[in-house]
């Protein structure tokens, strides 16, 4: 029973940990494009406010029973026109009060709470599953950016490799050292690499486009981002 309990107990979700607040600090620069995803996109936005109509709407249907509530007033010669000698109206009160009372009121004002409960639960785990997409969408397509920039990089060396041995071979062709079809090969195989970045090159600036659409900021001028780039930079140069 112990272990069983514990176990409930370690899968519960921090959700203030799959989104950090507005007031903490994140520590990867990943954690910030989550931070900044959850704050500026506009469907974010809409869980959160869904979570404040339910509540004002539990609190409406609370005070339902106020409608049971009526006052009005009595025009007539003695309220319009009191008697001048002070006579007293016993028989026409300028106001009435009432309270109208069933218990139908009763009934479905409870009801009524118990449904904006259910609704006020119902969208926190709304934001909480918004909290769960926007979280993976972002890391996500922050792996595939990582990606397409190694990617990117790569064949950007490979392509310098096959420039010099395109400048190599048109040199060796015009002194005749080599036919034309090992020209023709070199210079083809140049052209080929060429393409491949050109494809690398739209697939990081796609991925980057769609990251800067979660988050509503251009990467460019997120502070630490040019330290990321450096990373990987890193990570894939050849020593």
């Amino acid at each position: 029973m112990a272990i069983q309990s514990f176990c409930g107990l370690a899968q519960n979700i921090d959700y203030n940990k799959i989104i950090l607040p507005d007031n903490a600090v994140p520590s990867t620069f990943e954690e910030r494009l989550v931070q900044l995803a959850w704050r500026n996109h506009p469907s974010n936005k809409i869980v959160l406010q869904n979570v404040q109509i339910a509540r004002k709407e539990k609190k409406l249907s609370q005070l339902k029973w106020l409608d049971d509530i009526y006052a009005n007033g009595n025009l007539n010669e003695y309220t319009i026109n009191p008697s001048p000698l002070g006579i007293s109206n016993v028989f026409f009160p300028r106001y009435n009060f009432g309270v109208r009372v069933s218990i139908g009121t009763f009934v479905t004002t409870s009801l009524h709470s118990k449904m904006g409960s259910y609704k006020i639960v119902n969208s926190e785990n709304e934001v909480n599953e918004r909290k769960l997409l926007v979280r993976e969408e972002v890391l996500a397509n922050f792996e595939k950016l990582k990606q397409f920039y190694k990617f990117m990089k790569l064949r950007e060396q490979i392509k310098e490799d096959f420039l010099t041995m395109y400048k190599d071979s048109e040199k060796k062709f015009s002194t005749g050292e080599i036919d034309i079809e090992k020209y023709r090969t070199a210079v083809q195989s140049y052209y080929g690499q060429a393409e491949k970045v050109v494809e690398a090159q739209a697939n990081f600036n796609n991925s980057k486009i769609t990251l800067e659409a979660l988050v509503g900021i251009d990467l460019s001028e997120l502070e630490g981002y040019q330290q990321f780039v450096q990373k990987l930079d890193s990570e894939i140069r050849i020593d």
